[in-house]
């Protein structure tokens, strides 16, 4: 047992650990609720990293140290020597992440338009990684003189970020170093001032902080505030960069606000919060757009110019298409749809209605905005790739229809993608409906259910899962893996319905989409259900508990990463980072009908004595998103009630919600995952296509 007192190593590798029960009781609705794991939230009670060590111990010992060497070093081969960024142009200098041999971080260059050999080093993030386990580059603005640079790095996991503001020229610091700071960050139109955000202590960004460091004094001024727990602030910028825009957004609401960059003083409010109504600013000079919900599911695009009083309409509600979001050039909007579950781009002139369109070729692909793009040359650009095909990142003149190739990935292996074959299929829901499952196979995998197939979801935030290359997945691909990606509701990919069917009072449609998905997986041969694993991230983790929770039969082995589990609990403690917004995602547990939806699905609530699939649960134990304690907390339940049962929890003591952060050390994650598959889907240690091709 791994009570208040530090077992010895040895026991901690040679048996599954075992935590003490000791219950808290709470009352929730008049209803009593006990929790024999609350003391794993101790975050510094020496038990509790004894018990996370005995589970670390346990997981080591039991998946093959040998077979995680293989293939670690197998995916580390899968990776080019050396990298690079697309280049990006900021003015007169085009800039690029260039990763060298070995290195396990990139660093940020820049050179003279007119002058490409003339290189200078802007943001050594080797050097500022130098002594930390982890590190981070967060948020980075070069100044609009091209003289400075400021920076954000976290070095521990935590997603609390230090700012940095140094000289190009020669590195020398221009401020002593803020902390504890958000994503997000603005300069000012003469490079003298720097706008950033920053969170309160539950970890919510909450305010826009200024500071004018030209004078020395370094006083930071707040210039925006939102006092409700249920909003996040989010800082942008105009395209031409003389409009700071400033939005609080919850799950269901917005409220936008321009500031003047240069004065930092209050333009005006685009239109005040109104329960329900979520809308987005962008801007191009004085023309700005409104991309708003009001009276249309999908999203309408209207737009005015700032000192005029009404809207006019540019883009009308389409019952099929989805508006995701929008980018402004200096002279055209682009805009980011969803249609049939599959991304795409539209474009039109300012002032005109007349919708252009590019099209793509795949059944099915991703399309990223890579948030690179020439404000002033209208020059837009955007990563493509499918399940098979490493990413192109591409720049396309929206004036001329001109486009040029900024990067092709390479890999370190050989690869043929046309050896795959990549299908979306749709699934029937029990209510009827069509979800769309996009499945990956090589052609060689019979359809006779004696394939193993690992099933991807997520299913939450009206997020769109992510169908793109990953190259690891190759080391499963080519040991016979099918990869199905499921498209639940909860995520994006349906339009804005497909979210909202998904969240709140209909979350139960996630996870019923998910396991329609496995049954339809089994039922055409792909694989069975003695060699299916699923696997989720974050809430897909949630998504993965759910599922084997309801349906264990379906599953030999479920991987769940960082997951939401504790669903109750955690959003019955408001002093919880980020709990309080999430309460529009998932439920506010003080309102009766709210917090008995969620305890219907709640994955550590209906942990009981039944046969689990074998489990490998990830926590970082500096997550501010999901917990350490969630997935450990579910892993003692687990141990407890289905004792029989395999498995295992690894938590990484010096990361976050991401995880690991260096280039290999990611790969050496993945490995672990992969060994787990190994073990228990009975996959071979060596993969097949490469074993037939010699």
């Amino acid at each position: 047992m791994y009570n208040r007192s530090i077992s010895s190593r040895k026991v901690r590798m040679t048996h599954p650990p075992r935590a003490q029960r000791i219950p808290l009781q709470s009352i929730l609705h008049g209803t009593p609720r006990v929790d024999p794991y609350a003391w794993l939230r101790e975050r510094a009670n020496p038990a509790v990293h004894a018990y996370l060590a005995a589970e670390n111990d346990y997981a080591a010992a039991q998946l093959d140290p040998a077979l995680q060497q293989l293939l670690t070093d197998e995916l580390v081969g899968r990776l080019a020597d050396t990298d690079h960024s697309a280049p990006q142009r900021i003015g007169a200098y085009v800039y690029q992440f260039r990763l060298a041999v070995g290195a396990q971080y990139p660093v940020l260059v820049r050179w003279p338009v007119a002058e490409p050999t003339r290189v200078a080093v802007v943001i050594d993030v080797v050097a500022e990684a130098a002594g930390h386990i982890f590190c981070k580059l967060g948020s980075w603005r070069v100044s609009p003189d091209g003289a400075l640079i400021a920076f954000l790095i976290d070095t521990n996991g935590s997603e609390r970020f230090r700012l940095h503001i140094r000289r190009i020229a020669d590195g020398s610091a221009c401020i002593t170093p803020v902390d504890d700071l958000y994503y997000g960050l603005a300069w000012s139109p003469d490079s003298q001032g720097i706008y950033a955000v920053r969170p309160d202590e539950a970890w919510r960004p909450s305010e826009v902080i200024a500071w004018r460091f030209a004078d020395g004094t370094q006083a930071a001024q707040r210039i925006y505030h939102e006092p409700d727990e249920r909003y996040n602030v989010d800082l942008s910028e105009s395209g031409d960069g003389q409009h700071l825009i400033i939005g609080s957004y919850s799950a269901q609401t917005s409220e936008v606000w321009v500031y003047d960059a240069q004065s930092a003083l209050t333009v005006g409010c685009m239109a005040p919060r109104d329960a329900g109504v979520e809308y987005v600013i962008a801007m191009a000079g004085a023309r700005v757009y409104h991309l708003t919900n009001r009276g249309a599911t999908n999203f309408t695009l209207f737009s005015k110019l700032l000192h005029e009083a009404s809207w006019t309409e540019v883009v009308a509600e389409r019952v099929d298409t989805l508006i995701e979001h929008i980018t402004v050039l200096a002279d055209v909007v682009v805009l980011w749809v969803r249609r049939g579950g599959l991304p795409g781009i539209e474009y039109l002139r300012h002032g005109s209605r007349t919708v252009q369109q590019l099209t793509f070729p795949d059944a099915a692909y991703s399309l990223s905005d890579t948030d690179s793009h020439e404000y002033e040359r209208n020059i837009l650009v955007y990563a493509y790739a499918t399940p098979v095909t490493p990413t192109v990142t591409t720049a396309i003149d929206v004036q001329s229809g001109t486009t040029e190739v900024r990067k092709r990935d390479t890999l370190g292996c050989a690869h043929l993608p046309e050896e795959y074959i990549v299908e979306r299929v749709w699934v029937t829901a029990r209510d009827g409906a069509a979800i769309p499952l996009t499945i990956v196979r090589h052609h060689r995998v019979p359809l006779d259910g004696t394939a193993p197939a690992l099933q991807i979801g997520y299913g939450a935030y009206g997020a769109n899962l992510n169908i793109g290359f990953v190259i690891e997945r190759l080391s499963l691909l080519a040991r016979g893996v099918v990869l199905a990606y499921a498209h639940i509701r909860g995520g994006g990919e349906g339009g804005r319905r497909w979210y909202l069917d998904g969240k709140l009072a209909h979350k139960q449609n996630t996870f019923n989409d998910f396991i329609e998905c496995s049954e339809y997986l089994i039922q055409k041969g792909y694989t069975s259900a003695k060699r299916l694993a699923c696997y989720g991230r974050s809430a897909g983790g949630l998504l993965v508990g759910a599922v084997v929770t309801q349906r264990p039969e379906l599953y030999a082995a479920a991987i769940a990463l960082v997951p939401f589990v504790d669903v109750i609990n955690t959003m019955c403690d408001p002093t919880i980072p980020l709990t309080v917004p999430e309460y529009e995602e998932w439920g506010n547990p003080t309102i009766p009908a709210e917090a008995a939806v969620m305890e219907r699905y709640s994955p550590y609530d209906h942990t009981s004595a039944q046969r689990y699939p074998a489990l490998l649960l990830t926590a970082g134990f500096q997550d501010p998103r999901v917990s350490y304690w969630e997935p450990a907390k579910w892993i003692a339940a687990l141990r407890h009630a289905a004792p029989a049962g395999t498995y295992y929890l690894v938590t990484d003591m010096h990361a976050g919600h991401a995880g690991k952060s260096g280039r290999t050390a990611i790969m050496a994650d993945r490995a672990i995952e992969y060994t787990f598959l190994c073990q228990h889907l009975a996959l071979p240690q060596l993969p097949l296509i490469q074993e037939e091709r010699a």
